[in-house]
């Protein structure tokens, strides 16, 4: 049994998902590095299968779902296999050894969620090269999230977020696209969860390096919140 899993989704990831699952695996040795392939048609699944690390599992689809899909795919196969989850992406958006402070917080009592806030401690110029845009959306939907299930969330779209896996049954998610992250907050709040969160940092890329969330993502988020 391992303290601690990182579930990290991959869809046509190529130009970054080795060094992620490199600096997983590496940083985290005594920790299960999961990383679910969601039907990519690039080469992030032969690159993660010439990775020697024993911690890792690949784990694949023949065909693209959606990252929710993904997501839950990974839970089923860590949820006996780790005390605690975590959930980072592919993409090298944020510092793989930001997780520490993840794990860390659970050193404190009573602790059984964690998310990581990219907007804790964050700079302006990481601001800028998101987009104001996006960061207003963001800005936006987390005060939806808080207003409608009573948290103080700095970061609810983070895809930094963790939880006990004794809570993975309990929180019954069925998404297979981005309004898994919403639907995760939301069985959280049900059953009376408090999230903790830590600063984590982060690396914005443009659609052009890569990014894959759209206006339509951020439409269908905001929909998941008031079911």
């Amino acid at each position: 049994m391992y303290k601690f899993a990182i579930v990290a989704p991959c869809f046509n990831e190529e130009k970054t998902v080795k060094e992620v699952a490199e600096d997983l695996c590496t940083t985290f040795q005594e920790t299960l590095v999961v990383i679910v392939d969601d039907g990519s048609t690039d080469r992030s699944l032969e690159y993660l299968e010439s990775l020697p690390y024993k911690n890792l599992k690949v784990i694949s689809s023949e065909k693209n779902y959606g990252k929710g899909h993904a997501m839950r795919l990974g839970l089923n196969f860590v949820k006996q296999k780790c005390e605690i989850v975590i959930f980072i992406d592919a993409d090298n958006e944020i510092f793989a050894s930001d997780l520490q402070q993840v794990m860390n917080k659970y050193k404190e009592p009573n602790v059984h969620a964690v998310f990581g806030s990219r907007f804790l401690e964050v700079p302006f110029s990481t601001i800028k090269k998101m987009g104001i845009e996006r960061y207003l959306a963001n800005r936006l939907i987390t005060l939806i999230a808080n207003l409608r299930y009573k948290y103080s969330l700095t970061d609810s779209c983070t895809a930094v977020k963790s939880f006990k896996s004794h809570m993975i049954d309990k929180l019954n998610l069925t998404s297979s696209g981005f309004e898994i992250e919403p639907e995760i907050i939301k069985g959280l709040s049900k059953n009376s969860i408090l999230i903790h969160e830590v600063p984590v940092r982060y690396k914005p890329r443009s659609y052009k390096e890569g990014k894959k969330i759209s206006f339509m993502d951020g439409i269908i988020t905001v929909r998941e919140l008031f079911k």
